[in-house]
């Protein structure tokens, strides 16, 4: 076989196993539905806030968990597997984490939520995902 050869049967067989990767790891994608909606900590927005949407109902391992990030204004939209597509129907318990410097420029962050929101075991936050858009209510964390 020659060079030429050789480097066409090498694309080809990539070209395969790389489409069959792309199709596997779609079709595992749980359907998502838009959801939004706005945090405060003590009355005030949280920029950078995080906060992750743990199911109710146990998911795979592999499977990631709905996210979103607080916004200046204290909005947020909710992301699954890319921007703000939103999460799978269901019940959720929300954890929150909301790093802040301790002083500008020192490297060191404290995370400025109540503890209880830091475990899906202890917070009281829960969210319910149906179909079409989710507007959620404001969650307040004293």
């Amino acid at each position: 076989m020659t060079d030429l050869g050789r480097l066409i049967c090498t694309l080809v067989v990539a070209s395969a196993l790389i489409q069959s990767v792309g199709c596997s790891s779609g079709e595992a994608r749980r359907p998502t539905q838009p959801a939004s909606g706005t945090l405060k900590i003590l009355g005030k927005a949280a920029p950078g806030a995080t906060l992750v949407f743990h199911p109710d109902q146990p998911w795979g391992k592999d499977e990631p968990k709905p996210r979103a990030t607080v916004k200046p204004d204290g909005s947020f939209e909710v992301t699954t597997y890319e921007g703000n597509d939103g999460a799978p129907e269901g019940n959720y318990t929300i954890t929150v984490e909301w790093f802040v410097p301790n002083k500008p420029d020192d490297g060191n962050v404290t995370n400025r939520a109540p503890a209880k929101y830091g475990k899906a075991q202890s917070s009281p936050l829960k969210a319910t995902i149906g179909k079409g858009p989710n507007s959620l209510p404001v969650m307040e964390l004293k």
